[in-house]
């Protein structure tokens, strides 16, 4: 992409003026932006130099232009006296700006992009795909977590908030369902040594042929209905009525660990499990802060699709007619063909949607599955409902941000955490976070 199609605005910096008419600070917006500065490179183009998100525009410029004493003790780059250009492009929320500011950071920057987007991968729990070619080749399924969206023989579910809560589930799904925790042992089956958890009773033992491989699949199946949510409530559902039978029957050992099973499933009920779905249903519609409290700002988000787009925003007062034509848009989406595996593309969209998902930020925005709007009629009540919401929201503070560039990762204050390069952009105020060209 070229510094035109991801800055739509610029103005020139004058390196020798004095620091107060390097720029014309009167037309350069208060606003929140992501914003470059550039100097002018051997062959007369711009060179990237800095990119940063902002609360306010204007100010952040007037800080970075200006000098800094002789001597002063700083490693602070004199980014007044180098530049000649500044880019931009306004914002209107912390997904906007984390959006066009990973996009520009792969663009400008590709050979240190990796280490300048903090959220570029998400988690996901796997296994085996029933029923596949290679689910054959693979007669010894398990529960794994992973980052890696590209392998088709593998049925992806999830995103979970962080590689500690995709383990988590793991173990979880391993517990509940009495699935292997040995992997190593379960290859060897029929003829595999059986470990401690057989003579628990809680595991049946594949490994050594106590129960055939198809039956250890129809567990796997079962734990990955459970994890997606399809079968989930009906599963407890079933445990509750064996649990108050047991206790009828005064047998208390068995409604108490029962009872353990109910308590370790609660686990998937934490805001760390509470989007899992397949890979396949992984497209959004959000709904954003526009360019003032009455406008909204709508994207729709397919990494399955290669979809990832910023619609126009629409005032309250056409929100019936913005609403139904959000729904269309969503329904066609909906036609295209599902994907099980994303490309290295498609997985840092899908990192950066699940960041917020999880409220990276604070995401101040509306999120809607785009597989819970497949009717049209409800799809538009939906949309209307969450826009509604949205817009009685209060707004969003500042986001208090350090830039990457003068404040050392080893020099967080006492009791404070320490300063991560994490992008953020707030509806006001004067947050600042950016990344300097290695």
């Amino acid at each position: 992409m070229t510094l035109a199609n991801l800055f739509p605005d610029s103005a020139p910096i004058q390196p020798s003026a004095p620091e107060e008419q390097r720029a014309d600070f009167a037309h350069i917006p208060a606003k929140p932006a992501v914003y470059l500065l550039a100097d002018q490179g051997e062959a007369g183009d711009d060179r990237p130099l800095l990119l940063a998100t902002v609360g306010d525009l204007r100010a952040a410029l007037k800080r970075r232009l200006a000098d800094m004493p002789s001597d002063a003790p700083t490693k602070r780059v004199a980014y007044g006296q180098i530049c000649t250009r500044v880019f931009w492009r306004q914002v209107n929320s912390s997904f906007a700006a984390n959006f066009w500011y990973a996009r520009s950071a792969r663009a400008l920057f590709p050979e240190t992009a990796e280490g300048l987007i903090p959220w570029r991968n998400s988690w996901w729990v796997a296994v085996e795909r029933a029923g596949s070619a290679e689910h054959l080749q693979v007669p010894h399924p398990r529960f794994r977590k992973t980052n890696n969206l590209g392998d088709p023989s593998l049925t992806y579910v999830g995103p979970v908030r962080d590689k500690h809560a995709a383990q988590r589930l793991v173990e979880s799904l391993e517990d509940l369902f009495d699935l292997c925790r040995y992997h190593q042992i379960l290859v060897q089956a029929p003829h595999g040594k059986p470990c401690a958890y057989k003579e628990m009773g809680k595991c049946p033992a594949p490994c050594d042929g106590t129960v055939p491989l198809d039956v250890y699949h129809r567990q796997i199946a079962a734990a990955l209905g459970f994890a997606t949510n399809e079968t989930r409530q009906q599963w407890k559902e079933d445990l509750e009525a064996k649990m108050r039978a047991a206790a009828g029957r005064l047998e208390f050992e068995t409604a108490g660990r029962l009872k353990q099973r109910l308590q370790r499933a609660g686990l998937l009920d934490s805001d760390a499990f509470s989007i899992l779905a397949p890979l396949e249903h992984f497209a959004f519609l959000t709904l954003q802060p526009g360019k003032g409290k009455p406008w909204i700002e709508p994207w729709v988000l397919h990494p399955g699709a290669g979809v990832a787009e910023c619609l126009p925003q629409f005032h309250k007062k056409n929100l019936a007619a913005a609403a139904g034509s959000l729904a269309e848009r969503c329904h066609e989406l909906l036609q295209r063909p599902a994907v099980a595996t994303f490309s290295r593309e498609q997985s840092e969209l899908a990192a950066l949607v699940a960041h917020h998902l999880f409220r990276g930020e604070n995401d101040h925005g509306i999120w809607l599955r785009l597989s819970d709007l497949r009717d049209q009629e409800t799809a538009s009540t939906r949309i209307t409902q969450a826009c509604e919401a949205l817009l009685a929201r209060k707004a969003s503070k500042p986001v208090a941000e350090q830039s990457s560039d003068h404040i050392p990762a080893t020099e967080e204050a006492p009791g404070e955490p320490a300063h991560t390069l994490d992008i953020a952009v707030a509806a006001a105020g004067d947050s600042e976070n950016a990344a300097p060209s290695a």
